[in-house]
């Protein structure tokens, strides 16, 4: 029997019973601005922006979400180098053959380490150098230690995907708030489910106009 003590949650090999949750609803179209780590005290703060949820919930539009990350065990991020060979899409084929191909050919890119310490430095807000967060997903365990993955484009051109392992992670407001992700989600469920119900409503609105328009 695997001692339980020596089992590492690390996206490399997840242990069965990490317990995975999808940051998709409070961190979509957030960015990260900087990243902060201090080896000595190990930790590791993430600097978020999310204009769209700032504005929703009536917060400052200067405010950030921190992302802590203590006991910090591993911090990594690599890229994909794209496969040199002969790629293309015929004309006229359907959308299931197209995304086949695609990842076809994403299956033959080779995944590459990077330099943490090159990422932090090439994220400066005074350039509006950011990483746009397109995928996030957080792995706890019962001993409440993390493995957090984040994908996104790096000024908005080269993909990166990051990975860092922590004793524990903790998520607050600029002003101090504890969040924690819960809170997040919540936050973006909030916002994404008033979006839901404005666009559901907007094709009935056009249709009664439509229909005033047309009475005599």
């Amino acid at each position: 029997m695997v001692d339980e003590q020596s089992t590492i949650l690390d996206w490399t090999n997840l242990p069965p019973a990490a317990a995975q949750v999808s940051l998709w609803a409070g961190l979509h179209d957030a960015q990260i601005v900087t990243i902060q780590s201090n080896f000595l005290e190990r930790t590791v703060t993430l600097h978020l922006e999310s204009d769209h949820l700032l504005e929703f919930h009536n917060l400052p539009l200067d405010m950030q979400f921190l992302l802590r990350l203590d006991g910090v065990q591993s911090a990594r991020v690599v890229h994909h180098a794209a496969w040199p060979g002969t790629f293309s899409i015929p004309d006229g084929i359907s959308q299931e053959e197209q995304s086949r191909l695609i990842a076809e050919y994403q299956s033959k890119c080779r995944e590459e380490s990077l330099s943490w310490a090159d990422l932090e430095n090439a994220l400066t807000t005074e350039c509006q150098q950011v990483l746009d967060i397109a995928d996030a997903t957080l792995a706890t365990a019962n001993d409440n230690s993390v493995a957090l993955r984040i994908s996104g484009l790096l000024n908005y051109t080269e993909y990166r995907e990051l990975f860092l392992r922590a004793e524990r992670l903790t998520l607050t407001r600029g002003d101090g708030h504890e969040l924690g992700i819960a809170g997040l989600l919540k936050m973006g469920q909030a916002y994404g489910d008033t979006f839901e119900r404005q666009k559901t409503r907007a094709p009935q609105a056009e249709s009664d106009g439509d229909s005033k328009e047309k009475l005599p």
